[in-house]
């Protein structure tokens, strides 16, 4: 069983991926110019934009950015903003690459940063079916949605249990 200690500082996991194949996963605090650049491009790919290069950027400044890194290659991160929401934590991006879905990045980002605070929100849109997968596996608890901020897609919004 991992510590609070190991969840805090970072360590590596390893699990099965495809069945298979064994392979190190490793999530941490992204610190270095290299991880928030990776986070950014990975942004970007999905976004097809770079307009959230700066938030990603402050966030990483602010200690808030985590990455998870798998055969040492970061290949998905997660913004918490301390004190975001209402005075709570709050996970505002969880970003997984394509090539890296489904391999637990998502699960193990989402647990390293619940595990550094009492209580920590997110949200998703209605349409984002994993996420809300996600969300539901991982045992966050639904709390309710809110409509019109994005038109016809309610966002559902989630806490740790």
């Amino acid at each position: 069983m991992r510590d609070e200690a190991d969840i805090e500082n970072g360590a590596s996991y390893h699990r099965s991926v495809a069945g298979f194949v064994e392979a190190a996963l490793e999530i941490r605090k992204a610190i270095t110019p290299d991880e928030i650049a990776r986070a950014v491009t990975i942004d970007e790919a999905l976004l097809g934009s770079n307009d959230r290069a700066d938030y990603i950027t402050s966030v990483a400044e602010k200690g808030g950015l985590s990455v998870a890194a798998l055969r040492g290659e970061v290949q998905a991160f997660c913004c918490l903003d301390h004190g975001y929401f209402f005075g709570k934590a709050f996970i505002s991006l969880l970003i997984v690459s394509r090539d890296a879905r489904r391999l637990g990045l998502g699960a193990g980002l989402l647990l390293h940063n619940a595990s550094a605070h009492p209580e920590v929100w997110t949200s998703t849109n209605q349409s984002n079916s994993a996420m809300r997968k996600l969300l539901d596996k991982a045992g966050w608890r639904y709390c309710g949605e809110l409509s019109g901020l994005d038109e016809g897609d309610p966002e559902r919004f989630y806490r740790t249990a």
